[in-house]
């Protein structure tokens, strides 16, 4: 198999600076592209921000050879979104690859968490997905070409506690990525990775953090295979999904301890009561069993396409 080679590509990866994103940023430059290491530089709360940590990997990637420039633009407004892009185009003249990484953490109770919790992680991870993306999308549709990774997370596709907000945005990157795979040209690849790592600023158990306890129990479960968790196992991944060898879209990837899996949302073969017999609570009551069991599925990769699902469903029961 022909080696990966992102040579003339220019990457806008947010969060770059420590982490997933640096490991991320490290990847795609060892393998010629071009990057912009966009990162806020402050806590995991996105305060106390600065240029430095994004310079500091930006360096980096320049002293081993490759290309980089720094950005500290915030990805949470319009206006932060355009000037990442704006970044990329000032020094390379292109974009062809965002890897939407950026994100912050405001953990608490569901009942206790403030609006300024809500807003701020919404900000971040599911406007940020659209502010920044946008610009760059345009510019890969008049080219003919791109490559685009959201970040989900199991924090809500499968749910962990104290994560209501990061969850909601996180497993709205799925919702996400399947609209703008219905509307994309077929040249723009465009998927999703729910990583599990160690090493990252949101990552560490701290004394502070109200999840402490359950971080902690996160850990001890994976301790057999914690050499496997570092950032880099999941930037193997990320650096396929990046290239021109990436012959998937819409599609979601969990990266844990080294093992690597498609997830999807399925749909059970169900039960339909007689045709133009309006079922009663009671009816689907009885029959509930039916309609969770999984022995028989369909993955619908669009609105239409679980619409020709249910219909060649009913066609069958109906004939």
């Amino acid at each position: 198999m022909a080696a990966i080679d992102l040579s003339g590509q220019v990457a806008i990866i947010t969060g770059a600076a420590g982490g997933l994103g640096k490991a991320y940023a490290l990847l795609l430059a060892s393998r010629g592209a071009a990057v912009v290491v966009n990162d806020l530089g402050g806590d995991t709360r996105g305060e106390n921000s600065g240029i430095d940590l994004a310079e500091a990997v930006a360096r980096e990637i320049r002293a081993a050879g490759g290309k980089a420039v720094a950005n500290s633009d915030t990805v949470a407004t319009k206006a932060g979104g355009e000037a990442i892009t704006r970044a990329a185009l000032d020094a390379f003249g292109r974009v062809d690859i965002v890897i939407n990484n950026a994100g912050n953490q405001r953990n608490a109770l569901f009942e206790n968490l403030s609006e300024a919790d809500i807003e701020s992680v919404l900000a971040v991870h599911l406007k940020g997905a659209f502010f920044v993306t946008q610009p760059a999308y345009r510019l890969m549709k008049e080219q003919g070409y791109g490559r685009i990774v959201f970040t989900s997370s199991m924090s809500g596709v499968f749910g962990n506690p104290y994560r209501a907000n990061y969850g909601c945005a996180k497993t709205a990157m799925l919702g996400l990525m399947r609209v703008l795979v219905q509307e994309a040209p077929e040249t723009i690849r465009i998927n999703s990775v729910m990583p599990t790592a160690s090493g990252s600023r949101m990552g560490t158990p701290g004394e502070e953090r109200v999840d402490k306890d359950y971080m902690a129990e996160i850990m001890k479960r994976g301790n057999k295979y914690g050499e496997q968790g570092t950032p880099e196992y999941v930037a193997a991944l990320v650096g396929w999904l990046c290239s021109g060898a990436c012959d998937v879209t819409g599609q979601t990837y969990s990266v844990m301890r080294g093992n690597y899996s498609r997830v999807f949302i399925g749909h059970t073969e169900g039960w339909s009561g007689p045709r133009g017999v309006l079922p009663t609570p009671e009816d689907i009551a009885a029959n509930i069993g039916a309609i969770s069991d999984t022995a028989h599925w369909d993955e619908p990769l669009s609105g239409l396409d679980e619409s020709d699902i249910v219909r060649a469903r009913l066609d069958r029961r109906y004939a």
